[in-house]
């Protein structure tokens, strides 16, 4: 069982976040619970837990400054929890190695997929021992195979023709769809929309030099039901017109 801290300032969010799931199911226990973020680093320091639950603004110590001053001196997971949904704070979870960023309030399946993600990363961290091979398998129970990054370049593959968006995406992998995107941003080195074009057009391209589709009827084909705004998202990554790229290919 993984050791896991809850760390709430609000006592009913608190109890709810005890309560919320059989955390023993998905091979968690709970070792204590804090009410502020000097409470927690003290319970840290005694328990070592593999996993802290905590909420982003705590009396005293913040949730981030929590995070801050324990990363890169144990082996502990974040999992950050807030009722604010603002850009430098996802950005500054992500930056301090938080596993998700969810909002209040919190839903069981959303903390369950952050659990297993948990699980996934804590795995990737054993040995290649012999010795923690019986860790890998308790670790491996339940937990997804898909990374969320190659989830998304899979999903996006299978139905860039559609109005495909990261909230569609990210509620089948049980992540924040803005959480999500820094994610992907941060893997790819591209924002989610942009990769969305980039692909749209790249299929747009091969059908441009291999068959005599009209433009129009191509643009629909790839998800671009406006044939100017396929034109000009063609001429924003190729630097041409898709007139002009087919006339090139003759």
């Amino acid at each position: 069982m993984l050791k896991t801290l809850i760390v709430e300032d609000e006592p009913r969010m608190r109890e709810g976040l005890k309560r919320i799931i059989y955390w023993e199911k998905y091979g968690f226990n709970l070792c204590g619970d804090a009410e502020n973020g000097r409470q927690a680093l003290e319970l840290i320091e005694r328990e070592q837990p593999a996993l802290v639950i905590t909420d982003i603004r705590l009396p005293g110590i913040t949730g981030l400054e929590l995070m801050k001053d324990v990363t890169g001196r144990m082996d502990t997971c974040f999992i950050v929890i807030s009722g604010y949904d603002e850009f430098e704070y996802v950005k500054t979870a992500l930056i301090c190695g938080a596993v998700d960023y969810i909002l209040k309030p919190v839903e069981e399946e959303q903390l369950i997929g952050a659990l297993l993600r948990v699980k996934k990363r804590l795995l990737k961290a054993l040995p290649s021992t012999a010795a923690s091979a019986g860790s890998a398998a308790e670790l491996e129970m339940g937990m997804p195979s898909d990374d969320p990054i190659a989830f998304v370049k899979e999903y996006v593959a299978s139905h860039y023709q559609e109005q495909v968006t990261m909230k569609e995406i990210a509620g089948k992998t049980y992540l924040h769809p803005f959480y999500l995107g820094q994610l992907f941003r941060k893997a790819t080195g591209i924002y989610f929309n942009d990769y969305v074009h980039q692909i749209r057009v790249d299929k747009a391209r091969l059908l441009l030099a291999t068959t005599s589709s009209k433009i129009a009827d191509i643009a629909a084909g790839v998800g671009y039901p406006d044939p100017d705004y396929f034109v000009q998202q063609f001429k924003k990554i190729t630097g041409c017109t898709p007139s002009h790229f087919r006339k090139n290919q003759l």
